[in-house]
């Protein structure tokens, strides 16, 4: 369809407006990512009281397919660090049965707080985590089930009240 409205000296494509119809449009993944559709996807959720032991689980579904490229977590309650006292965090991708075992974050000392290599949670600030460095394991399918857990060892300081979990996934 040749450009025919003119605008100053120069002619603009022709007014989408109510009830036009495309024909042999085709939106591919590179217009996708290019136009202004979301190129990405967050999800967010609230958990329980982080308690003082045990694990505090809450559970995410992926809203689309997508690679998770950042997770954050934030909480109302400060927590020191300790080497014997402290949370480890995780995200397991559990699939679309539940059977699923993919480690989304770093088994590492940087998602804890841990004094050596972890870091204290200080209130109402957000906190980054440090994702899993295998590629395969950071990709969703629209509709699977993410465990995020937060698992305490020893016996914490305190709890941290109104954790928050909030991860970010691109699309192709």
């Amino acid at each position: 369809m040749p450009n025919t409205k003119p605008i100053g000296v120069a002619f603009s494509d022709p007014e989408l407006t109510s009830g036009t119809t495309l024909t042999g449009a085709t939106l591919d993944s590179t217009s996708k990512v290019q136009s202004n559709l979301a190129s990405g996807f967050s999800v967010s959720q609230q958990g329980a009281t982080i308690a003082t032991t045990g694990n505090s689980d809450v559970y995410l579904i992926a809203t689309a397919a997508g690679v998770l490229s950042s997770a954050v977590f934030s909480g109302v309650d400060a927590l020191a660090a300790s080497d014997t006292d402290y949370i480890t965090f995780s995200i397991v991708n559990l699939g679309q049965a539940g059977a699923g075992s993919a480690a989304m974050l770093a088994a590492t000392d940087a998602n804890t707080t841990k004094t050596t290599g972890g870091t204290a949670l200080s209130a109402n600030t957000v906190r980054s985590l440090a994702l899993n460095g295998t590629a395969a394991n950071l990709v969703v399918a629209a509709g699977d089930r993410l465990r995020v857990r937060a698992a305490a060892t020893g016996t914490l300081a305190n709890t941290v009240t109104f954790p928050v979990y909030r991860l970010n996934f691109t699309v192709a």
